[in-house]
Order: C-alpha cells, then sequence, then structure tokens
C-alpha cells in the first residue's frame, strides 16, 4: 500500500535507539540496512518499544483524538460556540474525505503497526544472552498487544461494527501483520474484511498472553504505562465482547478480575483524594498511555482541549449525559455546572483531565470497571447468569452511588442498565459512539444551542473517511459508503 508504506519510509519507523530517549531513528527509505539495525540486542529492542508507546500519546492517538471523537459523535459532547475549530466537522456530522483528523488518526494507528512488526520480525529470532532472554520475549510480547490495539482501533473508526453482517464479512481495514523493508516490498494492499482483522488482533493478543508471564519483565507491575500480561488479557475481553462472544469474554474478564493484581479505587477517592482516577498508575489502571512535566502535549492535550482553566475548553458535556447522574453520584463531580465565558450559559464544564501544571495525568486505555461491565454485559446475554451480570453491574454502580438501588431488571431492561451504566462510568474516555452503534442504537447528536441531529442506527457518517491521500495513492483502496 503505497500511503501506509510510505509512512514507514518517510518518517514511521521513529523507534528511539536508546532507552533514555533523546531522539528518534529516522529510517533512510534507501537504507535498508538501518532497518535491520533497529533491534539488534535487548537495549534497542526495548528502545523500539518505548519508541512506538510514544505513537500512542499523539494527539492524533490516544492522546486526544481516540478519546474526544468517540464521545462527541454521540451523545456525551459537543463543541461551545466559542471554539479553536478542532473537531467542528464531526460535531456537525459533516466530515469529509480531506478530513485532516481521519487522516492524522490513520496514519498514526498504522505507524503503531508497522513500528510492532519490525520489533515483532526482528525481536523474534534475536539472538541474546540467556539471562535477557525473559525480558526481550514480554518486548515482543507488548509489541503483538500493540499491533493488536491498533488494527482494533482502526477497525472501530474506519469499519462497521463487527456485528454489521453475518460472520462479519464486510469490508475493514487493511491488516498488517508484516512489514516489508524494501523498496521492493511496496504494494497496494486492498481492505481486508472485519473479521480477518479481528482474527488477527484475537491471535496477536493469545501470543502476547504466551509470551508475557504474570508478573512482568523488565518493568513493575505497578507501572501500568507498559503493557502486562493482564493488560492484553484485559483487552482481549474487551475484543470478545464487540465479537458477541459472551463466553470467552466472560471467562477473560474473570481471569484479570480473580488475579487480584488490580483493586477499584473507593467511592470518597474515585473523583477525589490522594488515588483518584486521574493519578497515573493508580490501583484500577491496567494499562494507560502516560506523560509528565517534560513528556507532553502542551496545549495539545486532552485538559486543554476540556477544561475551561486551561488554552481553550472547547469541549462541553451535553445536558443529556449530565442530568443522568444522581447528585450523590460522584462520577457528577468529573463535570460543572457554570458557563463558558462569551458562549454557552449555563454550560456542563468537563473536569475529568484538569491537570495543568505538572501534566503528569494519563490516559485510560482499560481499567478495572470496564472488565466488570464487560462481564456484566457477556453475562447477561447468556441463559441463567443475569444474577451474576446483576453483581458486577451493582458493584461498579455503588461504587459510583451508594444510594443506587439494587438492580432487579431482567432481560432487555438489565442489559440496557448494563449500557447506561458504561455511558456514565466511561464519559469522556472514548467508548460511547462504540457502546451505541455495537448495539445498533440510534441516537440524537446535541449541539451548542440546543440544536440536534437525529443519527439513524443506519448512519454510515459514523465510520470515518478514508483519507483522500490514502485514497489517491492506492488503486486497490474502496473508500467508506458514507463518503463516495
Amino acid at each position: 500500500m503505497k500511503k501506509l508504506y510510505n509512512i514507514f519510509y518517510a518518517t514511521l519507523i521513529a523507534l528511539l535507539i536508546t532507552s533514555c530517549g533523546k531522539e528518534f531513528l529516522e529510517i533512510d527509505p534507501e537504507q535498508q540496512a538501518a532497518v535491520n539495525m533497529v533491534v539488534v540486542d535487548l537495549p534497542t529492542t526495548k528502545a523500539a518499544v518505548m519508541g512506538t508507546y510514544s505513537l500512542l500519546q499523539s494527539a492524533a492517538y490516544y492522546g486526544r483524538s481516540a478519546v474526544i471523537l468517540p464521545d462527541l459523535m454521540a451523545d456525551n459532547m459537543y463543541i461551545s460556540r466559542r471554539n479553536s475549530s478542532r473537531y467542528t466537522s464531526y460535531d456537525q456530522y459533516i466530515t469529509n474525505t480531506n478530513d485532516g483528523t481521519a487522516s492524522g488518526s490513520w496514519n498514526i494507528m498504522y505507524r503503531t503497526i508497522v513500528n510492532a512488526n519490525v520489533i515483532i520480525a526482528k525481536g523474534e529470532v534475536l539472538s541474546v544472552p540467556q539471562s535477557e532472554q525473559a525480558e526481550v520475549s514480554h518486548l515482543v510480547g507488548e509489541a503483538y498487544t500493540l499491533r493488536a490495539l491498533a488494527h482494533f482501533d482502526l477497525l472501530r473508526f474506519y469499519a462497521a461494527p463487527y456485528n454489521s453482517t453475518p460472520n462479519a464479512s464486510h469490508i475493514g481495514v487493511p491488516v498488517l501483520a508484516k512489514s516489508g523493508t524494501s523498496k521492493e516490498d511496496i504494494v497496494n494492499p486492498k481492505r481486508n474484511t472485519v473479521k480477518e482483522g479481528y482474527d488477527q488482533i484475537v491471535s496477536d493478543l493469545k501470543k502476547a498472553i504466551s509470551l508475557m508471564p504474570a508478573t512482568p519483565v523488565g518493568f513493575t507491575a505497578s507501572n501500568k504505562g507498559h503493557i502486562s500480561q493482564f493488560a492484553a488479557k484485559a483487552l482481549l475481553a474487551r475484543v470478545y465482547l464487540y465479537m458477541e462472544d459472551w463466553a470467552n469474554a466472560e471467562a477473560m474478564a474473570t481471569d484479570v478480575i480473580s488475579s487480584n493484581k488490580f483493586t477499584l479505587l473507593s467511592n470518597a477517592n474515585y473523583v477525589g483524594g490522594s488515588t483518584n482516577f486521574r493519578i497515573q498508575n493508580n490501583s484500577e489502571a491496567i494499562f494507560e498511555v502516560v506523560y509528565n512535566a517534560t513528556n507532553n502535549l502542551g496545549t495539545d492535550r486532552l485538559a486543554a482541549f476540556l477544561f475551561q482553566g486551561s488554552s481553550y475548553g472547547d469541549g462541553l458535556a451535553t445536558d443529556d449525559l449530565y442530568n443522568l447522574y444522581t447528585n450523590t453520584d460522584v462520577r457528577k463531580g468529573f463535570m460543572t455546572r457554570g458557563s463558558r465565558t462569551s458562549a454557552e450559559n449555563p454550560a456542563n464544564v468537563i473536569t475529568k483531565y484538569n491537570n495543568v501544571t505538572t501534566f503528569e495525568e494519563g490516559v485510560k486505555v482499560i481499567r478495572l470497571s470496564e472488565l466488570y461491565l464487560i462481564r456484566a454485559e457477556a453475562r447477561a446475554k447468556q441463559i441463567g447468569k443475569e444474577a451474576l451480570a446483576i453483581a458486577d453491574l451493582d458493584l461498579i454502580a455503588k461504587r459510583a452511588d451508594a444510594s443506587a438501588p439494587t438492580t432487579t431488571a431482567t432481560g432487555v431492561a438489565l442489559q440496557n442498565l448494563i449500557l447506561l451504566e458504561n455511558r456514565k462510568e466511561f464519559a469522556f474516555e472514548g467508548h460511547r459512539l462504540f457502546d451505541l452503534t455495537r448495539n445498533k442504537l440510534a441516537f440524537t447528536k446535541y449541539r451548542t444551542g440546543g440544536l440536534t441531529i437525529a443519527i439513524p442506527n443506519t448512519s454510515l457518517k459514523t465510520v470515518l473517511p478514508i483519507p483522500l491521500a490514502e485514497m489517491n495513492a492506492n488503486t486497490n483502496m474502496e473508500q467508506n459508503e458514507g463518503y463516495k
């Protein structure tokens, strides 16, 4: 694929060559030998993995867009009338194929995949002392997980949900299970089916789990900025849920929960306190993208886009979301009812991300409460397990709201309550659109000034466009239906 491989050749393989991370190594497309020298021993393998983690920090990925878009394109968030012009086309559902956000996210996700491919290809045949083999294997496992995560995110953003057709036979994204390292490897692949994409993701995560022991090698278990075996299992539980493989989703979620490696934050410490949601490496985080005072996005960070006390504050919470929370639900504390100067009054200001001083505020990719709700949903979809599903649901609901009533609903009503709890629990964490579309639900898109857009469950615009540059570079590439 010319565009994707141009990413590889021109700027993509920015793999760190020292673990302290001074510079990235830019691969010269004319020098295949340079690629072969990226991963040659334990230090360069470790540096390459760290360089790949840094891609997730990008504002085009988990640093901002992957978190903002699923809430903005759904019913949780809208753009203030006083804005910096970011994401306004998504707020209005008028995005076109030349959109820079869609292009930037596509590119950074494939950069992640190509980096992971090089680490896997080189790391699996690396000859190192026996004392270093376990750590090298763990690093390769991390690369498999990163490749799976990026393919999964590409499918969520650029393809219809798994259950859109029987056997997920509809069009997905190109699956890159390996990356060439010479000009002769430039090809123009077609888009794989969604099933082929998910099969690769499941295979990669299973491989990762087999390579990484329960106790991490090379870093401490308290460091949630690295992928552990349980992070791979947690992501696999989510993947199985999206595939509607209820039994495996339940089993994998149970595996993570039963490990006792993670604990839910308390009601008192969830929004405030010294160990709250915003703290990096808290007890509930399973995998997160971390930042610090010297390695952060500055004015491009989430807090800058959402928090009124920072640079922009463009994103506001909808009344529809704000009014879902009771006054005894501590999660209401992630929003403040106030005003947006010279714009909305009243406004629901989002405060879930608010570190504007040290910037040490991670983006949670997956955390323990999701595993309980994955298991609740999976159990609710299986015969004879509703009582178990209710127990999981109530654990999360009552953690946030001690006054929440005990659930008595069954059947579809119970499933709807679980979906509602997902909305309340993961607001502004990049889940909502996917929960709506994989459940084939229509919804209302709210905008400033009381404007609304009705989004039917057949909408073709809930999927992002394939970037125009990609279409122009590859004659085999096919555009998504909503943008033809």
